[in-house]
């Protein structure tokens, strides 16, 4: 496991050319260092956003954020203590707890609303033009598949029998294959749900609408971390919260900005405008993380669903309690 952490590390560096937080914190001494890990994702901007902008360096943290695409490595590296709170799909941790890591334990979430689009080719102009199509996801078994199975089933599909889903990796590794014909539809979040709209792609379900509720990104760590270094855990949580905060004024939108085209590699302005504002408007508040988001996951799979799984069980909330309560002393 020590492999994949160094790994990890490497990738980080490689993708992100070591990039650190630009505030005069980072240079500050006494500050904890917290190894943690991230994906690539809308709704983890936030928490790009929150590290490059020192918010937690205001509460006393030094991060090593790790890039992890996948949420099974993601877990294991949680597990073997190689990292203490991470951010990670939803269905990959629950699917965890229920294989019996008790330990694993949700206390946020930068993302508790489905936000992506299922988009298909011009020629797919409803539902039932898709089948015996192919349908491009991440991997087979990751949360892009899960998503895109229950948009299949609620669009009147089987997607079992009525589609092929193909799992072709990374949101730009989709939109290649959509945009070369190698798939017929996808599913995508922003900024990719722009430029889909900008080359006439028709979006044929799009889950921001429907107010659902699912853990996009969970903000997670172990029991026995928050056990041994409860005060940690919750400067994180600070630190993820003012953060985000910083990512939706528009005093800071510049830097913002400049931060996400760091985070997607590119310099798209258009695009980056366009993440800021949907994820402003999909997440407005704190890291909020919710019982009923965890009930559609699980609901929502076959392999959980007759479990007798409690979203309870998996819950940690007594940190964005203590959040709500610190915010209103101040007012905020």
């Amino acid at each position: 496991m020590r492999v994949v952490y160094r790994l990890m590390t490497i990738l980080a560096g490689l993708v992100f050319f070591g990039t650190a937080p630009s505030d005069l914190f980072a240079q500050a001494k006494g500050l904890k260092d917290l190894n943690t890990s991230y994906p690539l994702g809308g709704s983890s901007s936030y928490f790009w956003v929150a590290y490059r902008s020192g918010s937690f360096e205001k509460h006393g943290l030094r991060l090593k954020p790790i890039f992890i695409p996948g949420g099974v490595t993601a877990i294991q590296t949680l597990l073997a203590k190689e990292l203490f709170i991470q951010l990670t799909a939803g269905p990959s941790a629950i699917r965890a707890w229920a294989r019996g890591a008790k330990e694993v334990t949700f206390i946020g979430a930068v993302g508790n609303r489905l936000d992506y689009v299922i988009v298909a080719i011009p020629s797919v102009r409803n539902a039932n033009d898709l089948k015996g199509k192919r349908i491009g996801v991440s991997q087979l078994g990751a949360s892009p598949d899960f998503i895109a199975r229950l948009g299949l089933r609620r669009l009147g599909l089987n997607p079992e029998r009525d589609v092929t889903i193909v799992p072709i990796g990374s949101p730009g590794e989709r939109w290649s294959a959509l945009t070369a014909g190698h798939v017929q539809a996808s599913l995508f979040q922003t900024p990719f749900t722009l430029r889909a709209r900008k080359a006439g792609y028709v979006p044929l379900l799009d889950f921001a609408t429907q107010d659902f509720q699912y853990i996009i990104s969970g903000v997670v760590t172990t029991r026995s971390y928050i056990r041994s270094d409860r005060e940690t855990v919750m400067n994180f949580m600070r630190g993820l919260a003012d953060g985000m905060d910083f990512y939706r004024d528009q005093k800071n939108r510049e830097r913002a900005i400049r931060f996400l085209s760091e985070y997607y590699r590119t310099n798209a302005s258009e695009e980056l405008e366009e993440t800021i504002n949907v994820y402003s408007r999909v997440t407005p508040g704190l890291p909020l993380v919710t019982a009923k988001s965890i009930e559609n996951v699980i609901a929502n799979d076959n392999d959980l669903s007759g479990m007798g799984l409690k979203a309870a069980d998996m819950l940690d909330l007594s940190f964005l309690e203590r959040l709500e309560e610190e915010r209103k002393g101040k007012g905020r």
